[in-house]
C-alpha cells in the first residue's frame, strides 16, 4: 500500500487490529464486489448498484471484529471511481461505523484518493470503550459474517453519468480480524487472512453497443422452438453509433403472407430472458433467448413497411437488463424495412430487381446461410432460389410498387 494512503488510516483503527493474540489457524475472510443481486457484471444506469459482501467459512472465532479494503479500477483504464458512495448496509453492520464503531477519518465509505477508494470499513468497539471520546461506543456483535451465505459490509451506487469508458471496480489492500472470545465488554482479537473472490464488478458504459450487439439477422420460416431453417440474412451493425443501433434497413424480401419471420440478435454475453416491442406493432410479436442470442419473432410484415424495434427488458445473464430509462444515451434499439422482391437492394422494386431475378446463376442456386453477401433472389425465403421465386418477382403488383419514402430515420 503506498505510504500517503497510510497516512489516511487513524490510528484507532490500527489499534483494534493490532489487540490480539496469535491464533493456530486464523480464520479466512473472503470478499468480493459485486451488483445487485450478487451480478459481476451491470448494464447502463446513471446509479449502479455496487456491493462489498464478505463471509467466514468454517470460522473457529467468533466473527468478524474489524474489516478494510480499498476499490480501485482495473485493467481497462484506472478510472475515478470516487462517484461511488458506499456506506453500511444497516442493522448488526452499523457497529463498525462511527460513532459505534471506528473507522478512517472520512467515514464508513473511504477516503478519495488518485481516484480511488481507500479504507473503506472499519471495527467494532473490541476495547470496550464507554467515555469520554465521543466513539466507539457501540455494542458488539458476534458471529458476523461467519457461514457459508455472503453478508453485505458495504452498499452504495456509482454515478455512471461522468464515466469515460468501461470500469472494472476491484477490491486491493484489504486486511481483517475476528473475535478470539465470544464475551466482552472487551474483546481479544486475531488477525484473519483475506481472500479476494471472484473478477470484481464490471461496470459497462451507458449505451447499446455495450451490451455486446455482434450482429443482426433476419429469418424467415421460422420454427416455435427457434431453429432457422432456409435461409438467413444479416444485417449491417453501425457499431460507431453510441447513442443507439438504428437505420438498418433490410429492403430484402421475405415470405409470402402468413409466413412468419424471425430477427436474430447476438450478444456477446448470454440471454436470460426477452422483452421487445416495434412500432407500428406486428402480430405475434415474441422474443426468445436462446444462448448468447435472442429471438424475436412476428408474422409476416407489411410489404414496404419499416419497423421499429426496442429491446427493452431483456436481461443478459450476469449483465444486467437492457432498460432505457436507465440509461443517459439510449438502449438497444434499431429499425428494419421489408421490400418484397427488391433483389438488388434500392429500397424500390423495380425492373431493375427483374434483370436480377433473370439470372440463372442467381436463380438456382442454394443460398450460403452463413455468410451471404450481395444480391439474393430467395423471395420466399424457403432456402433455395427456384422458379418459385421468379414467379413472385414477375407479379406486377411485385414489380412497379414505389416504396421510396419507406425508409428508416
Amino acid at each position: 500500500m503506498e505510504s500517503h494512503r497510510l497516512n489516511s488510516i487513524q490510528t484507532g483503527l490500527l489499534v483494534l487490529a493490532a489487540l490480539h493474540v496469535v491464533p493456530a489457524f486464523a480464520d479466512t475472510l473472503e470478499l468480493r464486489v459485486v451488483g445487485e443481486g450478487g451480478t459481476t457484471q451491470v448494464g447502463c444506469g446513471p446509479a449502479v448498484e455496487v456491493n462489498i459482501q464478505g463471509r467466514i467459512q468454517n470460522a473457529t472465532d467468533f466473527g468478524l471484529s474489524l474489516w478494510s479494503a480499498d476499490l480501485t479500477d482495473w485493467p481497462f483504464g484506472g478510472q475515478d471511481i470516487t462517484t461511488l458512495i458506499l456506506d453500511s448496509p444497516g442493522g448488526d453492520i452499523d457497529q463498525f461505523k462511527r460513532n459505534l464503531g471506528l473507522t478512517n477519518p472520512s467515514g464508513y465509505g473511504g477516503t478519495p484518493i488518485d481516484g480511488d477508494l481507500v479504507q473503506i470499513g472499519g471495527g467494532q468497539n473490541t476495547i470496550g470503550n464507554t467515555g469520554p471520546t465521543l466513539f466507539p461506543v457501540g455494542t458488539v456483535v458476534t458471529n458476523i459474517a461467519n457461514g457459508s451465505e455472503w453478508v453485505t459490509l458495504a452498499t452504495g451506487t456509482i454515478d455512471t453519468n461522468f464515466q469515460l469508458a468501461d470500469l472494472q471496480i476491484n477490491i486491493e489492500s484489504a486486511f481483517a480480524s475476528t473475535l478470539a472470545t465470544g464475551v466482552g465488554p472487551v474483546y481479544a482479537v486475531n488477525p484473519a487472512d483475506v481472500v479476494i473472490v471472484g473478477p470484481g464488478l464490471t461496470v459497462w458504459l451507458p449505451g447499446a453497443p455495450d451490451f455486446g450487439f455482434t450482429d443482426v439477422y433476419s429469418v424467415a420460416h421460422h420454427d416455435p422452438n427457434g431453429s432457422f431453417p432456409g435461409g438467413q440474412l444479416a444485417i449491417p451493425i453501425d457499431p460507431s453509433d453510441n447513442a443507439e443501433i438504428k437505420d438498418l434497413i433490410e429492403p430484402r424480401q421475405f415470405g409470402a403472407t402468413g409466413s412468419n419471420i424471425a430477427i436474430r440478435v447476438d450478444f456477446w454475453l448470454a440471454v436470460g430472458s426477452g422483452v421487445v416491442t416495434s412500432d407500428p406493432p406486428l402480430t405475434g410479436l415474441a422474443a426468445t433467448p436462446s444462448g448468447n442470442s435472442l429471438m424475436i419473432t412476428f408474422d409476416a410484415p407489411a410489404n414496404g413497411v419499416c419497423y421499429h424495434f426496442d429491446v427493452t427488458g431483456t436481461e443478459l445473464i450476469g449483465g444486467g437488463i437492457i432498460d432505457e430509462s436507465d440509461c443517459t444515451v439510449g438502449d438497444a434499439d434499431f429499425c428494419v424495412c421489408y421490400f418484397e422482391g427488391d433483389v438488388n437492394f434500392d429500397s424500390s422494386v423495380d425492373i431493375g430487381d427483374r434483370q436480377v431475378i433473370a439470372q440463372t446463376a442467381n436463380l438456382f442456386k442454394t443460398m450460403d446461410a452463413d455468410g451471404i453477401v450481395g444480391p439474393q433472389a430467395d423471395l420466399n425465403r424457403d432456402g433455395i432460389i427456384d422458379i418459385g421465386d421468379r414467379q413472385i418477382i414477375a407479379q406486377t403488383a411485385n414489380l412497379f410498387n414505389d416504396f421510396s419514402n419507406s425508409a428508416c430515420p
